[in-house]
């Protein structure tokens, strides 16, 4: 009985970490959404004696059309890897859970989509893409960074009337063993569990 008890111990110490690294990716996502959601509800949700603020912010949600696109690599721009498209997915599932509208962006003159990489932003112009579309009010965009111990990303609401940016958040995913495939594409063959990139955050 005793060596069981051990062994069920050991067990459950070693497979803690994986199920804590698996939590990462969206414990991140769903930080970033929050950092966007208090911005955004600080510039559209107003205030009223006859509304009440929860009503508010929910009625300011509604109205805002987030189109999103794949947060690419710092270091070039055209590049992303698994982890930044499974990063968009968990900030869009977190906004579109607090209420906000989601289209996802797969083509177009002025959105590059690559089957492996995913879609980005090609142009500066903005509101080419809201003339194209006529219905979003931003874009998610971002980019990441890898350092040897973490994935820092930063991600940007930018209004597709004026190129401003209406909201910017930033998150944090460690590099565990687990998550090392999801930074396959940004890796040399043979290079073991390091990343290629080595740009450290200040």
């Amino acid at each position: 009985m005793c060596r069981i008890l051990v062994i069920i111990l050991v067990l459950a110490a070693l497979l803690f970490p994986l199920a804590a690294a698996a939590g990462n990716v969206p414990r991140a996502g769903e930080d970033i959404a929050d950092q966007l959601d208090d911005q955004l509800m600080m510039r559209y949700a107003g205030t009223s004696e006859d509304v009440s603020k929860k009503e508010l912010r929910a009625l300011a949600r509604s109205r805002i059309l987030i189109m999103g696109t794949t947060p690419a690599s710092i270091n070039d721009l055209e590049q992303a890897n698994p982890l930044a498209r499974q990063m968009l997915e968990e900030v869009s599932s977190a906004l579109v859970d607090k209420g906000y509208r989601y289209e996802e962006l797969r083509k177009g003159k002025d959105i590059r989509f690559d089957k492996r990489t995913g879609e980005f932003i090609l142009t500066r112009s903005v509101p080419r893409l809201a003339g194209r579309k006529g219905i979003g009010q931003a874009i998610l965009a971002g980019t990441y960074v890898i350092s040897g111990e973490q994935v820092r990303f930063t991600m940007s609401l930018i209004t597709t009337t004026g190129n401003e940016v209406i909201a910017k958040a930033t998150g944090t995913v460690p590099i565990t063993p687990d998550l090392m495939p999801l930074l396959q594409e940004n890796m040399p063959a043979g290079s073991g569990l390091k990343p290629s990139v080595y740009t450290r955050l200040q």
